[in-house]
């Protein structure tokens, strides 16, 4: 695919958010070849058409899909808790004035010891922005709440328009707004040692606010619930967050899909 010498203002918009996932997409994709993915560390109902990116990573953006045409995005991260508490803290700090001591628990093993739902939503908010923008933008929660040991919440996030006329002529607004649907659980991930550390797993699927509007708001909040991480007993037996089996787990969102 050809990209033109000038970059729309649709992809400038795409660029300007700096979504991680869509900045550091490698040049091959494949076709999701079907609804359910399974990753060893997490099961995910992807939205019909969407193209999977092959990622290695075991920490930051660990899996990227989307219906790139429309600029909307289904990824996962894990950022282990405890550099990602350091890194609000530094991300906070101004020139000569060091922030107040993060006021989150540290030790905790669910979210719910974390912090309220507020607290914990905004952490993940602000280093979805460090990571899009360096902290460019600056997204807005809508709302949050917990839902057993996972939380879910939905923020906004507006980008910058140096010519309100042309986009309204090219897309039809004057403003660029992108919604996105989370959900965040904690896990685990490996360390250099061999070892294992606290992690967030946490997935967001964003679209454009006009086409969140129109028809992406449902498959993307269905994908986002969908999200579970994948655990193993003694026995070796894989089963999702919920205790499924992964395979009893798939076959019970088929269900849900074909209903």
């Amino acid at each position: 695919m050809r990209l033109a010498a000038e970059p729309t203002l649709a992809r400038r918009f795409v660029l300007a958010l700096a979504v991680p996932c869509l900045l550091h997409c490698p040049p091959l994709l494949r076709p999701a070849s079907a609804k359910i993915f399974a990753d060893p560390r997490f099961i995910l109902d992807l939205p019909d058409g969407f193209v999977v990116s092959k990622r290695t990573a075991t920490t930051g953006t660990i899996f990227v899909a989307g219906n790139f045409p429309r600029f909307t995005v289904v990824s996962a991260t894990a950022w282990p808790l405890a550099t990602l508490l350091q890194d609000d803290a530094k991300g906070r700090d101004l020139p000569g004035l060091p922030s107040t001591a993060v006021r989150l628990n540290a030790g905790a093993t669910s979210l719910l010891e974390l912090g309220s739902a507020k607290e914990v939503a905004q952490l993940l908010i602000r280093q979805r922005d460090r990571e899009a923008s360096s902290g460019a933008l600056q997204s807005e929660l809508v709302d949050c709440a917990f839902e057993g040991n996972r939380l879910e919440f939905r923020y906004s996030t507006e980008s910058p328009v140096a010519d309100p006329d042309a986009l309204e002529k090219e897309r039809g607004v004057r403003r660029l707004l992108r919604q996105t649907a989370c959900a965040s659980v904690i896990g685990s991930v490996p360390t250099a040692d061999g070892k294992r550390e606290t992690a967030i797993f946490s997935v967001f699927g964003s679209a454009l606010e006009q086409d969140w509007d129109k028809d992406l708001q449902g498959p993307l909040e269905r994908a986002v619930k969908s999200f579970n991480l994948v655990t193993a007993d003694a026995a070796g037996a894989v089963s999702d967050g919920a205790g499924r089996s992964a395979a009893a787990s798939s076959a019970a969102r088929i269900a849900v899909l074909a209903a």
